[in-house]
């Protein structure tokens, strides 16, 4: 006896096949139906109905082909081929398989992949938002009206419901509205109440605050135009003091500058005078006085005088730069004594304590006439060759 198998493809009706031949064809036919739904289509796959359609007839149709594959009986099929009726996958005989494809042809693939997965609970109106989308998911709704009229006659009570439920909303929220005014307004009344009582029970000690506020401010201004004055009178007195001070601390600073030249001069002219003496008496002993090489006087007389030019010049340098030192030392301890004597002054002046006298003497040491800081008796004799010679003329 041949196989024969009957299987549901929905509530509408029955498929019977009697060979894995003929279940092979049908399914690939109802398949072909359905081409036009094609997976990553911008069109009939924006909601994924297309992949899941496919992929559901995918699996039926492999699951199939490997129960042939493997010679198990046809009746085995049966439970492969249950998503034809539960799942995803649409029946062109079958009502709903019908309605999608009618759609196809009055309205598009977009307008019928939507349909397709609204009829199928892919997904719900929500995600609509193209006009295709909603014709799509209007006309499965209206699939079972016979003719127009019934449609016209459906949109009248629907446009009279909605109108009706938009007049009772629009009362109900009339009637909130009136509820919450009155409401804000007795809530205001309340408040405003309220805080009149705490005003007036307040009003006595914001009074008294803000009399020793003006109290405390104008104690306040007082203090400052005092220390104000104050502060005047002490930098018109800090002046000269802060003068003698600002000139001791630049007279310092000039006298460690000349200390260090000092302290450079001294030894490289040494090392210099030294090199010079060296080299000439390597060469007076590489010159001497022989019958063969004889040596003219007027060369020890040019190599002596040269060497007792250069040391006189570096002696001279070495005093005038010890004189410029020696005069910041002797301005900076001037300016150091006037700082102090200022200093001295203001303290005396601040506590009321300084005497006409007092007063007299300071002023006297502070403005006595400043030295220009050339120290001219200070340090060794000229023992320079002009000095030597001028000194001889003298005598």
């Amino acid at each position: 006896m041949a196989d024969v198998l009957t299987f549901s493809i929905g509530p509408d009706a029955d498929v019977t096949v009697r060979s894995w031949d003929e279940l092979q064809r049908w399914l690939e036919g109802e398949r072909g139906k359905w081409s036009w739904l094609v997976r990553g289509d911008l069109r009939t796959d924006r909601q994924g109905v297309a992949s899941a359609i496919q992929n559901a007839w995918d699996a039926v149709i492999t699951d199939v082909n490997s129960l042939k594959i493997h010679g198990h009986p046809l009746a085995t099929a049966q439970a492969p081929l249950v998503p034809l009726s539960t799942g995803p996958i649409l029946i062109s005989t079958s009502l709903t398989g019908a309605t999608v494809l009618d759609i196809l042809q009055t309205s598009g693939d977009q307008s019928a992949s939507f349909a397709a997965g609204f009829i199928q609970s892919i997904h719900g109106l929500g995600v609509a938002n193209t006009p295709a989308d909603l014709l799509g998911a209007m006309l499965c709704v209206t699939s079972g009206l016979d003719n127009t009229a019934q449609l016209s006659d459906l949109l009248k009570r629907e446009r009279t419901n909605f109108r009706n439920m938009t007049r009772n909303l629009n009362e109900r929220v009339s009637k909130e509205a009136i509820d919450r005014n009155e409401e804000n307004a007795r809530l205001v009344r309340r408040v405003v109440d309220v805080a009149r009582r705490k005003f007036v029970f307040k009003k006595s000690k914001w009074e008294a605050a803000q009399q020793q506020i003006h109290k405390a401010a104008f104690d306040a201004v007082s203090q400052i135009t005092g220390t104000e004055a104050t502060y005047k009178e002490f930098m018109k007195l800090k002046a000269p003091a802060q003068y003698w001070s600002d000139k001791a601390t630049e007279h310092a600073n000039k006298e460690k500058s000349a200390r260090r030249k000092l302290y450079v001069f001294f030894p490289l002219t040494g090392i210099v005078a030294a090199l010079a003496f060296i080299c000439t008496a390597n060469f007076l002993l590489s010159h001497p006085d022989t019958a063969q090489s004889k040596a003219p006087v007027a060369l020890y007389v040019v190599i002596s005088g040269g060497l007792l030019l250069l040391s006189t010049l570096a002696f001279w340098v070495g005093r005038l730069l010890t004189k410029l030192f020696l005069s910041e030392h002797h301005l900076r301890n001037d300016a150091e004594e006037r700082a102090v004597m200022a200093t001295t002054y203001l303290a005396l002046s601040h506590e009321g304590t300084a005497l006409e006298t007092d007063r007299q003497i300071i002023l006297s040491a502070l403005f006595r006439a400043t030295p220009d800081g050339i120290v001219k008796d200070e340090g060794p004799s000229d023992t320079g060759i002009q000095a030597v010679i001028s000194r001889l003329l003298v005598k």
